[in-house]
């Protein structure tokens, strides 16, 4: 393009760009720390931003401005799919390729994004892993056959309409709900996001010293029955902003829907799915028969998470707790006497400016869905556990934490971050079956079967999986990791490795090792870019 017709074009558009980055805070957890660092050390208040995507409170110029990122990434796996939180780039092995273009707007009562993508993987055939259901989600699973697999589709789709920052919408847009950056019980990026509708706030309401974000989103899902099942949550969040900076939280949602049992009596209406996060807390409340506990049923899959952190913004410090509970409690008693009973949770921090180095980060998460001791006495024995909801997943994968049920995930992570580079090694440790670790073995058993060509019963051999206890230690997974970004004249570029080993695959002495790389490059156009064309002169 000539030159004297592009800065004419730039000229023309620059009305109705701006730079969105710095207000909009999506779910991705890697760009997470670089929104949360910011945040810290220019001394605005550090919004919680436990249920992100978040857009957070603008300046009013910032209004009817858009924004236009392009986006190109190279990836290449040496062994099985095992990339976690990286939304619809489902790397399969041998080479990947993801590119998109997002067109984001920002107005006075509209909120609009839209991120057309096109990814291809080779997707090669490799050793994988065979698995009984409870462990058939997760990550290392191939979730699509297809080799090569290419699809066109449209993320991060959002449109809200809201008067000051109150309003509803719809969004395919990947959510993230809790304070962690590696993993959440109830809703991560690991997965395509879900197509849901969303009323409530658009962005954290403040009211003097407190702010308040509370949200309700319904989504109806589809498992290839004949007949819908739903997906109904609501969230809230309140803070303090105080020194330190306290912000409490809770969301619960439901999996419910007819079909999914094949029985009339286990139907469920969209009026009555709709209302589902507003019931009781406890079981004993649905009770019909006074005289006979067992008539109180809950059918459904309700998950119920509390959130809890502190952020000291003059140290740079935040540190973080999430306790969750798979289905309900009979009532207050069984849940004091037995509150680890299909618990969960995630504890972490997080330091900037570690050791008076302002570019210095660190911080640590453990995540524990282990069973616990009550599981073979009480339903349900794990998280993520009911077949009929393809085990919490969506196309493949657990939309919750990716370790899957029974397991629990180490992570730590020390590095250097500045405004125009950053290099962030890490380090994952993570188990799977920690308790029930029974292996699906393949045996060849004999069968007498009737011959009528002779007349006679015969022996017959046929090969049959089973589960079996080969030994008792749980699959283990080790990853090293290194992420580099670097910021050259608008551009983002960033190099991630990692390395990964596993030991006991399978839970039946096997072992995996691999390699992922992934390149990519980032551009946004914004308000700088924009002015700069204003000011050059024409030639």
């Amino acid at each position: 393009m000539p030159k004297r017709l592009l800065y004419t074009f730039f000229f023309l558009i620059s009305p109705f760009f701006s730079l969105q980055s710095q207000i909009y805070y999506e779910a991705d957890p890697f760009n997470f720390l670089h929104y949360e660092k910011h945040i810290f050390q220019t001394g605005t208040s550090p919004a919680p931003l436990l249920f992100r995507p978040s857009f957070q409170s603008m300046p009013k110029n910032y209004n009817n401005r858009w924004s236009l990122t392009a986006r190109a990434e190279y990836f290449e796996n040496s062994s099985a799919p095992n990339l976690e939180n990286s939304s619809v780039r489902w790397v399969g092995k041998g080479i990947s390729r993801f590119n998109s273009m997002r067109l984001s707007y920002s107005g006075n009562n509209l909120i609009f994004s839209i991120e057309p993508y096109h990814f291809y993987t080779q997707n090669l055939d490799y050793n994988e892993p065979v698995r009984k259901a409870l462990y058939s989600k997760l990550n290392d699973q191939r979730a699509r056959s297809e080799s090569p697999f290419n699809i066109d589709g449209i993320r991060e789709f959002q449109f809200f309409l809201h008067i000051k920052g109150l309003g509803l919408g719809v969004s395919n847009a990947n959510m993230w709900w809790g304070p962690g950056i590696h993993s959440s019980l109830q809703m991560t990026s690991n997965t395509v996001g879900l197509n849901y509708f969303s009323v409530g706030t658009i962005r954290e309401k403040r009211i003097s010293k407190l702010g308040i974000d509370l949200r309700y989103l319904f989504a109806p899902m589809d498992y290839g029955n004949s007949t819908e099942s739903y997906f109904s949550a609501l969230l809230l969040q309140i803070s303090t902003y105080t020194e330190p900076v306290f912000s409490f939280g809770f969301s619960r949602s439901y999996l419910s829907g007819p079909g999914i049992w094949g029985v009339d009596w286990a139907y469920i209406s969209m009026k009555d799915a709709l209302l589902l996060p507003f019931e009781a807390l406890f079981l004993e409340s649905k009770q019909t028969d006074p005289d006979r506990p067992e008539s109180s049923v809950d059918w459904w899959d309700e998950v119920l998470v509390g959130y809890l952190e502190a952020s000291f913004p003059h140290s740079g410090l935040k540190v973080f707790v999430e306790y969750g509970r798979d289905d309900h409690a009979w009532d207050w008693d069984d849940f004091s006497r037995q509150p680890d009973h299909s618990g969960a949770g995630v504890v972490g921090l997080r330091k900037y400016g570690l050791f008076g180095r302002e570019n210095l980060v660190g911080g640590l998460e453990y995540t524990n869905l282990i069973k616990s001791k009550f599981w073979t006495k009480r339903v349900p024995g794990a998280w993520y556990s009911k077949e009929i909801y393809n085990y919490s997943s969506y196309q493949g994968r657990h939309w919750g934490a990716h370790s899957g049920p029974d397991s629990d995930d180490f992570y730590i992570f020390l590095g250097y971050m500045s405004e125009k580079f950053s290099i962030i090694p890490a380090f994952n440790y993570e188990r799977h079956g920690v308790i029930d670790n029974a292996a699906l073995v393949l045996e060849k058993r004999s069968y007498l079967v009737y011959n009528p060509d002779t007349g006679r019963w015969e022996a017959q051999i046929v090969e049959q999986w089973r589960e079996k206890q080969v030994n008792i230690w749980p699959e283990v997974k080790i990853e090293l990791r290194l992420d580099i970004r670097y910021r050259f004249k608008g551009f983002d570029l960033n190099l991630y490795y990692e390395d990964e080993f596993v030991d006991n695959l399978e839970f039946n002495w096997g072992e995996r090792k691999g390699e992922v790389w992934w390149i990519g490059i980032e551009r946004t156009i914004d308000s700088e870019d924009f002015r700069a064309f204003r000011k050059r002169k024409l030639p």
